[in-house]
């Protein structure tokens, strides 16, 4: 607007001037209102960007909490399944060593009970051991009385000889004792006989003894009755050994007490203190 005073000469520029600013006025209302009009449709539209970008943020927060909430579901899931998982896994861990703790006892009464048997086992081998050097003794003292045998039947044929030139009763008394003594052997070589079977039982023990570890009760068992049975019957051969020796002596002594009354029988001339011997010539044969 202006401000110049409005005099009398100049009222026709004046008005005129008046018209201009008016006019000017009603352009600057037209421009404000253009002006106030796109502001408000600017605001209009900056609300409603607004009101869309809370309603976005609204839908964006809603789906968040969605999210988080399923995700919580399934930690929570996972969770579960996890300490499930953990809790079998501990049942089975303490089952295991429930278990292995079993086995462990079965073993160690399984390695005791083993340690038994080969205690068993060592005892059974020495006592084999033994029954073997008693077996080489009992083999050798068979060879000892094989050979005393011999001895002893070459004996008797020498006193069987003998006996004849002694007298009948005397005769009589060497060959009774001589057919004890045959019987005797006879009764020694069946023991010899039985020997040898057990003999050839013990070793067929022997070699199978490795496959009858389980049964060293057993095995012990039938070694003591054969150590029993081995003693009983050295004890019974040392018996008829003595006794051979004494028959064999006796025959001995009674074919020597004949061959000194034969001697004396037949010196020449003869003793006055002996005494004429009984028989129907008088002395007795001289034949050795």
């Amino acid at each position: 607007m202006s401000t110049q005073p409005t005099t009398g000469g100049h009222d026709h520029g004046h008005q005129d001037h008046a018209a201009h600013n008016a006019q000017s006025d009603n352009d600057e209302l037209e421009g404000i209102k253009m002006v106030a009009l796109e502001s408000a449709e600017l605001a209009t539209r900056s609300a409603n960007l607004a009101v869309g970008a809370g309603e976005n943020m609204k839908k964006a927060t809603h789906n968040l909490e969605e999210l988080m909430k399923a995700n919580k579901k399934q930690h929570q899931i996972m969770l579960g399944i996890a300490g499930g998982l953990m809790f079998v896994t501990a049942i089975i861990f303490g089952t295991s060593i429930f278990t292995l703790k079993s086995r462990i006892n079965q073993m160690d009464a399984m390695l005791a009970s083993l340690s038994k048997r080969v205690v068993e086992l060592n005892d059974s081998m020495e006592m084999v051991g033994s029954v073997n050097e008693g077996l080489q003794a009992m083999v050798a003292k068979q060879d000892d009385i094989t050979k005393m045998q011999g001895s002893l039947e070459t004996r008797l044929n020498e006193a069987i000889k003998q006996s004849e030139s002694v007298p009948e009763k005397t005769a009589q008394q060497v060959g009774e004792k001589g057919q004890a003594l045959a019987a005797q052997v006879k009764s020694l070589e069946g023991r010899f006989v039985q020997q040898s079977k057990a003999l050839n039982a013990l070793a067929n023990q022997v070699g199978g003894l490795q496959g009858a570890v389980g049964e060293t009760g057993s095995f012990k068992k039938e070694m003591e009755a054969l150590a029993r049975l081995q003693k009983e019957r050295q004890a019974a051969e040392n018996a008829v050994t003595i006794k051979s020796n004494a028959n064999a002596n006796a025959a001995n002594q009674a074919a020597l007490a004949a061959a000194k009354q034969r001697e004396r029988m037949v010196q020449y001339p003869r003793p006055q203190q002996e005494t004429t011997p009984a028989g129907a010539s008088g002395v007795l044969s001289s034949k050795p």
